[in-house]
C-alpha cells in the first residue's frame, strides 16, 4: 500500500491551538501566515468592505502549507535554471521520443507517454525557493487534460505535487451557423494545439499562486510521473516570477511614461466569440432571461452567452482577441451574471497578453446577482462606495484578454475548513472507538480523561471556524452560507465546556461535521456567465446591463404567450427534414439539453435525420407502447425493462439490423446479457456499473492493516475493525418510501454481495435455460449462508450510509458501486490522497488463481416495434452508443454537474477518454474483466425480491438459512412458470 500521512502529533495540535487563538484575536504573526502577495494587498473590495485579513489553514502533515512554512525564510535567488526537455537523464516505464521541427519549437523537445516516469538531473548554484515553469504541447489523445506527479530527488516535496494538471486548448470550429428555422446551431469544439508556458500550481485552486520549491545548493533530480495523457515538454525553468505591482504603482508609472487617456473608442466583444478555451465544454449557450442579452430573439435560439456552470472549476480559462485602434488608457467592462450560487461571490483572474496588468486583477469579484450586471473593473459591483475605475494601457494593435477561474480569497478558507473536517473526523473516530457508533446516553464515558486532547481540539476548531465565518461574511456578506459553520462552532464550544454531554450528542456532531463537506462542495465552484466585454476610452459610457421598461414588457408578454404553445419537456428538432424520429429520455432536462446539442452538432448535420426529444418518466413508457403512441427510441431504461417489453412484442430485436456485430464490439460481453431473449437482443447498453473495493489509506495504515485480497482476508479483518467499533461495508438494497407509499420492490436487483460470492464460486442464478431458479442448488445455499453469516455472526448493520461513514472514517473499507467514486470526490475533497479503490476481494481457486467476479447493472436504449422510422432509429442508436458520442456526452455531463456527474458509460473505448487517472482506469478495466451480466427471464423480477425476503427472514427472524432460501426459491419458480405460461414460452 502506498505511504500516507500520519495523524498530527500532540505537539502539532498544540501549535495549531496557538495558531487558532492568534487568528481569533486578529493578530498577524510573521512566519505563521502565508498569503498571496499579488492578491492579498490592496484587494479590489478593500475600500468597500474593509481590509481583508489573512487567515491560514492549520498545517496538515505533508501539505504545501507546511512545506512552505518550513522554507519561508529561504532566499529567493534572482536566477534562472533552464532544463531542456530532451536532456533527460533516465526514464522508467516509458520510452521518451525526441522530436523537432514543430511550429513554435526552436530546437528539440521530448515526448512523454501517459504512463511511466521521466527524470532530469541538474545543478543548483544558489540555494533557495524557485517557482517552476514548464513549456509543453498537447498531443492527440483521449481529449483529457494531462495529469502528472512531480518528485524532487525521488520524493514528493508535498502532498499536492501528486496531482498537477496541464490543460489542453480548444476552440470553436468554423463560424456559427443557423438551421432552416433560423436557430443558431451549436459549434463543434476542436483542439488547437499550441505551445503553452505554465507555472506549476494547484490543480484544484486551493492555492492561488504558483507553487514554490526549495532547492539546496548542489545536484538534484526532477521527475514527472505520468498519470494521464501524452505531452511534449520543451523546457523546465526554475526562476522567480515577475510579480504584478499594485495598481497605485502602475498608475504612477502611467504618469511617468506620459500615457494619456484614449478618446472616441468603444469596442464590444461578444462572450460567445471566445477564441481559445481550456475545456471543450466551454461552448456558446443560450440565455433568454433578458431582452438586453446580445444577440436576442424572443422565440428563436440564440447562442448569446458563454460560461455558466461549465465555467466554474479553478484553472479553467477563456481568451478573447481585440483590435485596439490607438495607444492609450482604457476602461474595461464585463457584462456578467452570477445567479448560480446564492450568497456567494465568483472570482476571476484577468490577464492581458498573458500577464496580470496589476495585482488587483489576480482576484476580480463577481458577487451574486439575480440578473445581468455591468462590471466596470475597479468599481465595486452593487456597492454604493465610489471608487475610481481602473485604467489599462493598451498599445495600438491586437491584444488578448484572458479570464481564468480562481477561488480568490475563498481558497484560504477552503483549506482551513478541509483541515478542520479531517481533524474533527479524526477525533470522532477516537470517540466511537470508546463509545461505539450508538453510545448509551445515560452513561458517562469520561471521554475527556480517556482522550486527553479532546477538549483542546474542540476548542481549537471552534476558534478556527469562528475566524472562517468572520472572513466569509467580509467577502460575501452574511446569510445562510455560513450557518453550517456557525452551528458546528457553537456545538464545539458547548461540548468543550461540557464534555460529559459529548456521547449523547455524537450523532448531531457527526451530522454537523458532514455539513461542512456540503459547504466545501458549494464554495468550491465559481460559475459565471459572460454576455460581452467592453474596451472603452474613459469618455465613453458603458452600456446598461438591463433592458428598458418597454423592452421588458414586450419580452415578458411575448414569453408568456409563447408558454401556451410550448411544451418545455420537448426539445424540438433543429431541422425541417422529413426524416425525423422521436426520442424519449427518462433522465432530466439538463441531460436532454446536452443530448440535443450533440445531436444538432454531429448527428442531424451529418445524416439529415432530425430528432425530437421528450423528457418523460419511465413509468409511462410501457403504457404508451401498448397504446401504440410511444416514441421511436427510448433510453435510459433499467436492465429488467427491455426483456419485459420484448415479452410483449413492444421492442425490436436489434441483432437483425446491419452493423450490429460492429456495434456489439464496443461493449463488454456482460453488458449484453440482460437484453438477450429467445435468440435476440432487445437493447443496447448505455450505462454499466459494478462494485469495487474502497479503502481509507490513512486509517488502514494507522491500524497496520492491509487491503484484503480474498474473502478469507475479509472475514479475518472484520473482527479487528469491530474491536475499534469500525465497520466493513457491504451493499444493501433498501425500500424507498415515496410519500405514504412504498416504492414497488418487485424489480429489486440481486444483492451485489451475494452475486459476487455466488459468481466467484462458479454459481448461477438460473438453470435449465432460464426456466428455473438455481438458488436451491447446494452451491447457492452455501453462498447464501456465508452471506447471511456476515449479519448474524458478525452483526454487521442492515443499513449503512456509505459515503458519510467512509468520509468520517467509521467505515474505512467497503465494497460499493464504482460510481460512488464520483460522489466521494465531489463531497469529500478533504480526503484527497487519503483514499483509493481497488478490485474486490476474490475467491481462491484450487490452482491458486483468484476469481473476482462481480455482477453488473446498467441501463439500455431500445427501439419500439411500432416505430415507422426504424432505419433512422437504428442510425441514431448506432451514433448514440458510439465511442465519440459517448465520450463527448460524458465530458459534457461532468462539465455541468462536476465530478459527481461522471458518466458510467458502457462503451469501453469511451471510458478510456473520460478523465480517469491511469491507475484508476487500469483498476476499472481489471475489475471489468470479471464483470458478469445478470440474465433477465420471464418472472425474474421475483429473484431479487425473494432473495431479499429470505435474507431478512434469516437475519431478522432467525429462521434457518437453508429452509428460508428453499422456501423462497419455490416462490420464484412458481412465478417463472406462471409467466412463461402467460407468454406462451416452454416451461
Amino acid at each position: 500500500m502506498a505511504s500516507v500521512h500520519s495523524s498530527s502529533t500532540v505537539k502539532g495540535r498544540w501549535m495549531k491551538l496557538v495558531l487558532a487563538m492568534t487568528i481569533a484575536a486578529g493578530c498577524i504573526v510573521p512566519g505563521v501566515f502565508y498569503s498571496s502577495r499579488s492578491t492579498q494587498a490592496d484587494a479590489e473590495e478593500a475600500s468597500a468592505a474593509g481590509t481583508v485579513e489573512a487567515i491560514s489553514a492549520p498545517y496538515q502533515e505533508g501539505s504545501y502549507d507546511q512545506y512552505l512554512s518550513l522554507h519561508e525564510q529561504a532566499p529567493r535567488p534572482d536566477a534562472a535554471i533552464v532544463i531542456e526537455g530532451e536532456s533527460y537523464s533516465s526514464a522508467e516505464g516509458m520510452s521518451p521520443r525526441i522530436v523537432e521541427g514543430l511550429p513554435g519549437l526552436a530546437g528539440q523537445a521530448v515526448e512523454t507517454d501517459e504512463e511511466g516516469s521521466i527524470t532530469w538531473t541538474f545543478d543548483v548554484k544558489q540555494e533557495g525557493l524557485y517557482q517552476m515553469a514548464i513549456r509543453y504541447y498537447q498531443l492527440e489523445g483521449k481529449g483529457a487534460d494531462m495529469d502528472r506527479e512531480l518528485r524532487i530527488d525521488g520524493e514528493l516535496p508535498f502532498a499536492e505535487s501528486k496531482n498537477l494538471m496541464f490543460r489542453r486548448i480548444w476552440t470553436s470550429e468554423g463560424d456559427m451557423l443557423r438551421d432552416t428555422r433560423g436557430n443558431d446551431l451549436y459549434q463543434k469544439q476542436v483542439e488547437k494545439p499550441i505551445w503553452q508556458d505554465m507555472f506549476v500550481q494547484s490543480a484544484d485552486g486551493r492555492h492561488t499562486e504558483p507553487y514554490q520549491f526549495y532547492f539546496s545548493k548542489g545536484q538534484h533530480t526532477l521527475t514527472l510521473v505520468s498519470a494521464k495523457e501524452k505531452m511534449l515538454i520543451d523546457t523546465i525553468v526554475l526562476k522567480q516570477p515577475e510579480e504584478a505591482q499594485p495598481y497605485a504603482e502602475i498608475a504612477a508609472d502611467y504618469d511617468k511614461q506620459g500615457y494619456t487617456e484614449a478618446s472616441d473608442v468603444f469596442i464590444k466583444i461578444q462572450g460567445e466569440a471566445a477564441a481559445l478555451k481550456s475545456s471543450q465544454v466551454l461552448y456558446p449557450m443560450m440565455d433568454r432571461s433578458s431582452p438586453a442579452t446580445e444577440p436576442y430573439h424572443i422565440s428563436q435560439i440564440r447562442l448569446n452567452t458563454i460560461g455558466g456552470y461549465n465555467w466554474s472549476n479553478a484553472g479553467q480559462w477563456m481568451t478573447w482577441e481585440i483590435e485596439v485602434p490607438k495607444d492609450g488608457l482604457y476602461h474595461i467592462g464585463i457584462k456578467a451574471q452570477q445567479s448560480f450560487q446564492r450568497g456567494m461571490t465568483s472570482y476571476r483572474k484577468l490577464y492581458i497578453d498573458g500577464k496580470l496588468p496589476f495585482a488587483e486583477m489576480g482576484s476580480v469579484s463577481f458577487p451574486f446577482s439575480t440578473g445581468w450586471e455591468m462590471k466596470k473593473l475597479g468599481q465595486a459591483q452593487g456597492s454604493s462606495t465610489k471608487t475610481e475605475p481602473y485604467l489599462f494601457y493598451l498599445s495600438e494593435g491586437k491584444h488578448e484578454i484572458k479570464l481564468e477561474v480562481t477561488l480568490g480569497e475563498m481558497a484560504m478558507l477552503l483549506r482551513t475548513v478541509e483541515s478542520s473536517v479531517l481533524e474533527l473526523n479524526r477525533i470522532y473516530r477516537r470517540i466511537i472507538m470508546i463509545t461505539g457508533a450508538v453510545p448509551d446516553e445515560y452513561r458517562d464515558y469520561q471521554l475527556e480523561k480517556k482522550i486527553p486532547e479532546l477538549v483542546a481540539v474542540m476548542a481549537e476548531q471552534a476558534d478556527v471556524l469562528e475566524a472562517v465565518v468572520k472572513q466569509a461574511e467580509r467577502l460575501s456578506g452574511g446569510g445562510d452560507r455560513t450557518a453550517a459553520l456557525t452551528r458546528l462552532m457553537v456545538q464545539l464550544r458547548d461540548m468543550a465546556e461540557h464534555p460529559e454531554t459529548i456521547a449523547r450528542r455524537l450523532e448531531t456532531f457527526k451530522s454537523n461535521t458532514s455539513s461542512l463537506g456540503d459547504w466545501i462542495y458549494s464554495i468550491n465552484y465559481m460559475p459565471l456567465s459572460i454576455d460581452y466585454l467592453v474596451i472603452a476610452s474613459p469618455d465613453q459610457g458603458l452600456p446598461s446591463a438591463s433592458a428598458g421598461f418597454w423592452s421588458k414588457v414586450k419580452h415578458s408578454t411575448g414569453t408568456f404567450m409563447l408558454s401556451f404553445f410550448t411544451d418545455f419537456n420537448v426539445l424540438g428538432a433543429a431541422d425541417g427534414s422529413d426524416k425525423k424520429i422521436t426520442l424519449w429520455m427518462t433522465q432530466g432536462m439538463d441531460q436532454a439539453k446536452i443530448a440535443k446539442r450533440l445531436i444538432d452538432e454531429s448527428f442531424t448535420s451529418e445524416t439529415g435525420i432530425a430528432v425530437d426529444i421528450q423528457v418523460v418518466s419511465e413509468g409511462v413508457l410501457l403504457q404508451a407502447m401498448l397504446a401504440g403512441r410511444g416514441p421511436d427510441v427510448a433510453f435510459s431504461l433499467p436492465d429488467d425493462k427491455p426483456v419485459n417489453y420484448a415479452l410483449r412484442h413492444a421492442v425490436e430485436d436489434l441483432s437483425k439490423y446491419p452493423g450490429f456485430d460492429e456495434v456489439k464490439q464496443q461493449f463488454h460481453e456482460s453488458a449484453m446479457v440482460p437484453y438477450r431473449f429467445n435468440g435476440g437482443i432487445y437493447g443496447l447498453p448505455i450505462d454499466q456499473s459494478f462494485s469495487v473495493l474502497y479503502y481509507r489509506k490513512d486509517i488502514l495504515q494507522e491500524m497496520n492493516m492491509e487491503v484484503p485480497d480474498t474473502w478469507e482476508d475479509v472475514f479475518a479483518m472484520i473482527p479487528e475493525l469491530q474491536k475499534h467499533n469500525l465497520l466493513f461495508g457491504f451493499p444493501i438494497q433498501v425500500l424507498v418510501r415515496l410519500g405514504s407509499n412504498v416504492q414497488d420492490s418487485s424489480s429489486l436487483p440481486v444483492n451485489a454481495t451475494f452475486g459476487t460470492m455466488l459468481y466467484q464460486n462458479g454459481g448461477e442464478l438460473y438453470k435449465n435455460d432460464g426456466k428455473e431458479s438455481a438458488l436451491d442448488t447446494e452451491l447457492a445455499i452455501k453462498t447464501f449462508m456465508d452471506w447471511t453469516d456476515l449479519y448474524t455472526t458478525y452483526k454487521l448493520p442492515l443499513t449503512t450510509d456509505f459515503v458519510n461513514r467512509f468520509r468520517s472514517g467509521e467505515m474505512p473499507i467497503a465494497i460499493a458501486d464504482y460510481t460512488r467514486f464520483n460522489v466521494i470526490s465531489a463531497t469529500a475533497p478533504e480526503l484527497k490522497g487519503l483514499w483509493d479503490f481497488t478490485v474486490v476481494p476474490g475467491t481462491k481457486q484450487p490452482d491458486g488463481t483468484i476469481r473476482r467476479d462481480v455482477p453488473t447493472s446498467g441501463t439500455a436504449a431500445v427501439m419500439l416495434a411500432e416505430s415507422e422510422h426504424k432505419d433512422e432509429a437504428w442510425s441514431f442508436l448506432k451514433w448514440w452508443t458510439s465511442t465519440e458520442t459517448q465520450a463527448k456526452y460524458s465530458l459534457e455531463l461532468e462539465g455541468v454537474f462536476g465530478p459527481s456527474g461522471r458518466n458510467a458509460t458502457a462503451n469501453l473505448e469511451a471510458v478510456a477518454r473520460i478523465p480517469w487517472q491511469v491507475q484508476h482506469y487500469k483498476t476499472l478495466m481489471e475489475q471489468w474483466k470479471w464483470a458478469k451480466g445478470i440474465p433477465e427471464v420471464a418472472g425474474g423480477y421475483f429473484t431479487g425480491r425473494h432473495l431479499d425476503n429470505a435474507f431478512r427472514s434469516v437475519v431478522i427472524s432467525n429462521e434457518d438459512p437453508r429452509e428460508a432460501i428453499d422456501l423462497y426459491t419455490r416462490y420464484i419458480n412458481d412465478e417463472i412458470k406462471k409467466k412463461r405460461k402467460e407468454f406462451g414460452l416452454p416451461y
